[in-house]
């Protein structure tokens, strides 16, 4: 595989401010996947339906409540709505799905398998050692791959595809608010010292609410470029890896 960059906003709130950073990813004719709350659908379905031109939209549950603070008879409760909703706005199934903090567990893999989801991407693999992230449970694969149902934190059979949350050197994560937070040139000294065969670059909407995150996301997009990153949505990626499995 090529070195990729999967691109992703996770979209619960604040979608007025989406939009300028989509004007990014078309200017760069970049794929990228949206995983949306149900609430979003429901709220705001000519948005998505004008989004669902250009990018992926995926599950990222109805209400956004972490799932380790809800039941699995209340997950389930929450695919099976986001599910309906879907399915009226665009005629099928959800491939992908985004738990709320990257919070996931076995049940939870299997409960998405169930319903018919193609791929996850709630892994969160490595993070830097100097801080602290509640969705960071302990090292997994950093590429695409398909879990144990035993521990869904290494590679076995099961038939959904987990496109971990990967970020660069020791962990550094490409997500938007270390974006707006760190200097621009630790991002390119980190990948100037090592370019990983499989990266995300992540965010929100409000991220764009902080001036200076434009200017850095589109530093960042040219900077993987040059590193020569081909940019996939998830659906694409788990084309190409179940084709060749």
């Amino acid at each position: 595989m090529n070195k990729v960059c999967f691109v992703s906003i996770d979209v619960e709130r604040s979608v007025e401010n989406l939009d300028k950073i989509l004007d990014i990813f078309k200017k760069y004719n970049l794929p990228a996947t949206l995983f949306t709350t149900g609430y979003v659908l429901e709220r705001y379905p000519e948005r998505v339906l004008s989004w669902s031109r250009d990018f992926e939209i995926a599950c990222h549950t109805f209400t956004h409540r972490y799932w380790d603070t809800i039941s699995q008879e209340e997950r389930e409760t929450e695919l099976e709505k986001f599910n309906k909703l879907y399915g009226q706005m665009f005629n099928r199934k959800p491939a992908g799905f985004r738990v709320p903090s990257h919070i996931i567990d076995e049940s939870g893999l299997k409960l998405l398998e169930n319903k018919g989801f193609l791929y996850d991407s709630s892994i969160v693999p490595h993070y830097p050692p100097f801080k602290r992230y509640r969705g960071y449970q302990g090292k997994a694969p950093l590429v695409p791959y398909y879990p144990d149902e035993q521990n869904c934190r290494q590679k076995g059979k099961m038939r959904i595809l987990e496109i971990p949350a990967a970020g660069g050197l020791f962990g550094l994560p490409l997500v938007g608010v270390w974006i707006i937070k760190l200097p621009f040139f630790i991002f390119k000294i980190s990948l100037g010292i090592y370019q990983p065969p499989f990266i995300t670059l992540s965010m929100h909407p409000w991220d764009n609410l902080k001036t200076r995150f434009l200017r850095n996301l589109e530093r960042m997009v040219k900077l993987l470029k040059s590193k020569n990153y081909q940019f996939a949505n998830g659906r694409e990626i788990y084309a190409s890896i179940s084709k060749n499995k």
